[in-house]
């Protein structure tokens, strides 16, 4: 059974984690005293007339996952039986059947069965394995006059690295390295391949060989049953056979971007999640990420003063935390929506809009951060980094916010902190909070 090791990897792009790191702590106590109160005139001229807001309830949740929509394809290997065209489609029948056999594989057919390692077909996956002629392609660095044919400028290079709309102008830096083994060679590759013995490529000249492995006649192409987990590249839950209760919840934490907070968990529910890499609901795969089980050590606070909302988070546990947020402390930027519950029919465009759309709730310290671009009373942008405090046990950090003129109706913020102890080099312990503040608008 082959593998396509160099296809796979040149073709699909690597998605590198980005991550902000500690970039600063705030001295001292930790105390709300490091936070402005944010009573500047420009605010307090923006704040809406207190006695038409009030908080309804501030919460934090006991349980948080991050379960991120990756389609029916989570690592760019899986092709849905559905997709194929009908010449694909019949081969691939033929292949579940038995093994679908040729004494000479037409172009299209060597392409398909290369960049086709997996096809899903009513929830069962199959890989697929040929006997086709395969290509091991070499290549070392030598002076020019040791090329004994033709050498290729690196623009002749590109244009036969060059198939459809993605280049390999790594292919010659992967050989030199540890030699590739092409499943599939396209006609302007294969033509180059027999027109020169070298190219230019990054200042050297790279002397090359191919090498070509065929059974010879008739080749085949086979398709085997194998367990989903194999097809997507890590373990799998297959929560179609859980609760419905279960079911609900793993939809609505796919269907919304970022984390997912909730108290009551399923039976089972989070074990499934902590020990799978990937969710499969409805034929949909979702990342499984569990950031926090149990009661979280931060809690969050609201209260109108002023007409400005107050957002307080509290160390309530017995040792030091680390809290960390985008930029600025302590809750990054923030922003409500309206909820379902305004009053209004639902189908009208103006209330779809308004559950739509978020409102910034305005603090000066978004125009102070040299980590914020704001216009007038606007953020444009907001570094993607993450900023601590250190919360003593019973400390607090808070910052208070202009509401806009909104409409009646109910609103909510939502946002995420990052939780960690404070000992040093001490990552034990590492959690998300989720936290959901509601207020009404009279």
């Amino acid at each position: 059974m082959k593998r396509r090791p160099f296809l796979h990897a040149a073709v699909v792009g690597t998605a590198a984690a980005a991550t902000g790191g500690y970039l600063g702590v705030f001295g001292g106590s930790g105390s709300e005293e490091a936070f402005r109160d944010d009573s500047s005139d420009a605010t307090r001229m923006a704040a809406t007339d207190a006695r038409r807001l009030s908080v309804r309830r501030a919460e934090t949740f006991d349980h948080v996952v991050r379960l991120n929509d990756l389609g029916d394809d989570p690592r760019g290997g899986i092709t849905a039986f559905s997709d194929l065209s009908d010449r694909e489609s019949e081969v691939v029948t033929t292949a579940i059947g038995g093994a679908y056999e040729t004494d000479d594989p037409p172009e299209w057919l060597a392409a398909f069965a290369s960049a086709t390692p997996f096809v899903e077909r009513n929830g069962t996956y199959y890989r697929l394995d040929d006997t086709f002629p395969t290509h091991r392609v070499t290549a070392e660095a030598v002076p020019e006059g040791q090329v004994e044919g033709p050498v290729a400028t690196y623009e002749e290079y590109e244009r036969a690295v060059t198939r459809e709309d993605y280049v390999m102008s790594g292919l010659l830096r992967v050989a030199r390295r540890e030699g590739i083994e092409l499943d599939y060679v396209w006609p302007a590759l294969r033509a180059f391949f027999r027109k020169f013995d070298a190219a230019r490529y990054h200042g050297e000249v790279l002397d090359f060989s191919v090498e070509v492995e065929d059974a010879g006649p008739p080749f085949r192409l086979s398709a085997t049953e194998v367990p989903v987990s194999e097809a997507a590249g890590g373990a799998v839950w297959r929560a179609d056979s859980a609760s419905q209760k279960a079911r609900s919840l793993v939809r609505r934490a796919g269907s919304v971007r970022g984390a997912h907070g909730f108290d009551r968990a399923p039976s089972g529910l989070l074990d499934a999640l902590q020990s799978h890499e990937y969710v499969l609901l409805d034929g949909t795969f979702y990342t499984s990420y569990v950031e926090s089980r149990g009661s979280p050590p931060i809690s969050v606070a609201a209260e109108f003063r002023d007409g400005r909302l107050r957002l307080a988070a509290r160390n309530r546990g017995d040792s030091a935390r680390r809290l960390s947020s985008g930029a600025p402390r302590p809750f990054g930027v923030v922003r409500c929506r309206a909820t379902e519950t305004t009053g209004e029919p639902a189908g009208n465009p103006d209330r779809d809009s308004r559950l739509r759309d978020p409102h910034l709730l305005w603090t000066d310290a978004y125009a102070e951060s040299d980590r914020v671009r704001t216009e007038g009373r606007e953020v444009e942008l907001a570094s993607d980094v993450a900023l601590v405090s250190t919360l003593a046990p019973g400390e607090s950090v808070a910052e208070t916010y202009a509401v806009p003129d909104l409409p009646p109706g109910e609103y909510a913020v939502e946002g995420s902190l990052g939780v960690a102890r404070a000992s040093k080099g001490d990552d034990a312990g590492s959690s998300t909070v989720r936290y959901r503040v509601t207020f009404s608008v009279a």
